[in-house]
């Protein structure tokens, strides 16, 4: 059973527009947005870039709202205990992004006009085109994360290649066009250690050899390999080492 309560295509709203879902409500809601938006992720606004599929189930809660100008999405709202819906393995309340936008905008457009109407293979029609909106998800998901995947890898190369440079993440989210909830999600997920915690060892990694192979004093070496303060590189160097630099320049420097 699949029946659409209300759906929309090319939706526009005013700048101003903002969505609260509760965790009461009993339907499914998927919002295909088209602009720039923001979407609550573990409780912060995280900018969302355009083309986003976000799902949300029954009594799940969730926010989203226009940024930077009017918000236009396309949207159904429905109720089901279809398997191939209930069962999804497709992230629920999480943004997934879109790469056959004009296939999707010609699915939303198909489900609100079979929704307008009551036509005799009304619900095998709508039933159909849901079909292929869920396929073309998993197609999404199937793409974004052979595409991520690479570019984690280059983005992770950079690092170790210079982990001095300024990073934070914000901009390695920027850079692969995704939230930075999401871009802490995917990087913990594939290489097992958060994004800064990776570039703060790797920093570490290059004060080793600094402090063994150079004459650098400690607070050169902590400028050099991307710290302002002398003070925080100490304590993260203690932190990661379990030793002070001081100890081990004495107990690793060549005589």
């Amino acid at each position: 059973m699949l029946k659409t309560m209300h759906a929309g295509y090319l939706a526009e709203h005013p700048a101003d527009f903002s969505c609260h879902i509760d965790n009461f409500h009993d339907y499914w809601l998927i919002t295909n947005t088209l602009r720039e938006a923001e979407i609550i992720i573990d409780g912060t606004w995280t900018y969302m870039p355009p083309n986003q599929i976000i799902i949300f189930p029954p009594c799940t809660p969730g926010d989203y709202r226009a940024f930077n100008g009017p918000f236009i999405n396309n949207w159904v709202m429905f109720k089901t205990d279809e398997q191939y819906i209930t069962n999804t393995t497709l992230p629920y309340a999480t943004p997934i992004q879109v790469y056959v936008q004009d296939m999707i905008n010609y699915l939303f457009h198909m489900i609100a006009t079979e929704n307008c109407f009551d036509n005799e293979y009304r619900s095998q029609s709508i039933n159909h085109l849901f079909h292929l909106l869920f396929y073309k998800m998993n197609e999404c998901m199937s793409s974004e994360k052979s595409t991520l995947t690479g570019a984690l890898n280059r983005i992770r190369f950079d690092m170790q290649s210079n982990p001095a440079y300024d990073w934070s993440v914000p901009d390695m989210a920027k850079q692969l066009n995704i939230s930075v909830g999401y871009m802490q999600s995917i990087y913990k997920k594939t290489f097992g250690i958060s994004c800064m915690e990776d570039v703060f060892r790797q920093r570490i990694e290059l004060a080793k050899n600094y402090i063994i192979q150079s004459s650098y004093s400690i607070a050169e070496i902590a400028e050099i390999c991307g710290y302002k303060s002398t003070e925080h590189f100490c304590r993260q160097f203690k932190r990661i080492t379990g030793k002070t630099a001081s100890q081990y320049r004495s107990e690793y420097k060549p005589l």
